[in-house]
């Protein structure tokens, strides 16, 4: 690689960052004693060595990154793990968490809310498999968040995927004023619905000082959810002002609050949209006249924009059904001057289904119990008719939302009463699958019972389903109190069947994954 003349004639410039190689090559067929060993900034430092053995470090260094298929560059440091912030769960739980992801998925929110409970944190070797599975199913992200804590959140900020933490608030989030200003859209929600939780006024005029400036509606939305936390009448100005907006899911949302603020001077126009559109019939029926596309009011009170053509009959009952869902549904009783159980049975009388189901779907939207309480009154009477007959037919979608508004005792009771000899199988996995859990002891060996009766032989998908809603809606502890074996049907499988040994199995692994917790 030298020559005879001693002293290099050129120097040349810095190179950049992409052709160093070409410049050792050019300095290594030229000799380092004609030409200097070019700067290589985009290389690692090598050891302190000279001329050729410094060229042949260099070359050797710029082979191995050619070969990688990898340029270096430099990066800021990754700030560190914060640490944890709460208790990890015990090295029991953390296997029980394994198996809940392995084998037993439909487990999971109970495991998360029940380490939420205790106080504690999933460990962190799962943390990744919990944050995909938020990913998957929106409906886990609050469970996740809550169970993962300030590491979670530091882990979801390097894969997109997980980013949706980030929007998830948590009992540990303090407001702070510089994240609010330049944070992400996920981290000035969290910002401002702690800031809710600690202060709503203060939330709220901090919210209304910006809303003008907020150009993304997918922004406005988020921030409007914060405004759920610590909701009350003096939210509603603001409110309304949202109902203005151009995005629908952010009218819609508004709606949303608006709805669960009965006293607003919103809730007000919309009972007399109500007084405006039913009234009294002959013969102790309710009539109705349909919503005209020029009720520009009415429309915006219900966050609809307006139509710019002629509207049909399928416009004219959404119209209907929004207005009916949205509005206390006090403005019923004042109408007719009646109870809510002489409200429905007007309903009933006219024989319209419209009404009534929108009625039913109001009950269930305002968690009202008391209209709950006399909707599922209407439905009793002999063992196996209405009440069955709602939960098989088109109706099933209300009868959930309003035995949900009851409590445990009464719901389940309200079922239990609704058994009899003529029910059949089908219509027993109907009803039962309308019954949120946790289930009484009483309902869970009634329907246990029924599973050791007659008429399952020709219905075995319908045997196992009931067995897994019995494993998942009863309390666990209730597992040493039920039949080892239940007399199956001999073509369900007979006793000790396979599907109600996994009843037992499961109601086990429940109660070892409680006490894990306490």
């Amino acid at each position: 690689m030298t020559t005879s003349d001693p002293t290099p004639t050129s120097s040349p410039a810095p190179s950049r960052a992409a052709d160093s190689w070409d410049l050792l090559v050019s300095t290594a067929l030229v000799g380092t004693a004609r030409r200097a060993v070019p700067e290589t900034p985009d290389l690692p430092a090598t050891a302190g060595t000279e001329g050729a053995a410094a060229l042949l470090d260099r070359a050797a260094l710029a082979t191995v990154r050619r070969l990688a298929g990898y340029t270096p560059a430099r990066v800021d440091p990754v700030d560190p793990d914060p640490g944890p912030d709460l208790p990890e769960v015990g090295e029991q739980a953390a296997r029980r968490l394994e198996a809940v992801l392995a084998d037993r998925p439909e487990l999971l929110p109970e495991w998360l809310g029940l380490v939420a409970a205790a106080g504690l944190r999933a460990p962190a070797e799962h943390l990744p498999a919990l944050l995909d599975r938020g990913a998957r199913d929106s409906s886990l992200r609050s469970a996740v968040a809550a169970a993962c804590g300030s590491r979670g959140r530091w882990l979801a900020r390097f894969e997109a995927d997980w980013e949706y933490l980030l929007t998830e608030s948590g009992p540990d989030d303090v407001f702070d004023e510089d994240t609010w200003l330049h944070g992400t859209a996920g981290e000035r929600r969290r910002m401002l619905g702690a800031l809710r939780a600690a202060d709503p006024a203060r939330g709220r005029e901090l919210l209304a000082g910006v809303w003008p400036d907020l150009r993304k509606a997918e922004l406005r939305r988020r921030l409007l959810e914060a405004m759920e936390t610590g909701l009350g009448p003096d939210d509603a100005d603001l409110l309304e002002t949202a109902l203005d907006d151009k995005g629908a899911n952010v009218r819609g949302l508004a709606l949303s609050l608006l709805t669960r603020l009965p006293h607003s001077a919103h809730a007000d126009r919309l009972r007399a949209h109500v007084r405006a559109h039913a009234g009294p019939g002959p013969k102790g029926t309710v009539v109705t006249t349909p919503v005209e596309p020029g009720e520009t009011g009415l429309l915006r009170d219900l966050a609809l924009a307006r139509p710019t053509g002629r509207i049909g009959r399928r416009e004219r009952a959404e119209y209907l059904w929004t207005l009916v869902t949205r509005t206390p549904l006090d403005v019923w009783t004042d109408l007719f001057g009646t109870d809510p159980t002489g409200v429905l049975k007007r309903v009933s009388r006219s024989g319209d289904d419209e009404l009534h189901d929108a009625l039913l779907n109001a009950i269930g939207v305002q968690e009202d119990a008391v209209w709950a309480r006399a909707a599922l009154g209407l439905l009793k009477g002999r063992v196996t008719d209405r009440m069955v007959t709602a939960a098989r037919g088109r109706r099933s979608l209300q009868l959930e939302p309003l035995l949900r508004v009851l409590p445990a005792e009464e719901r389940c009771a309200l079922v239990e009463r609704s058994f009899g000899p003529g029910t059949g199988t089908r219509d027993v996995w109907s009803l039962l699958n309308a019954v949120p859990g946790p289930w009484t002891a009483k309902l869970a060996h009634q329907v246990v019972k029924r599973l050791g009766g007659k008429g399952w032989d020709h219905d075995q998908s319908g045997y196992r389903s009931v067995c897994l809603l019995v494993a998942e809606r009863t309390p666990p502890e209730l597992v040493d109190d039920l039949p080892r074996e239940t007399p199956a049907p001999a073509a369900v499988g007979g006793p000790g069947d396979h599907a109600y040994q996994s009843l037992l199995d499961t109601l086990r692994f429940r109660l070892d994954m409680h006490k894990e917790l306490v």
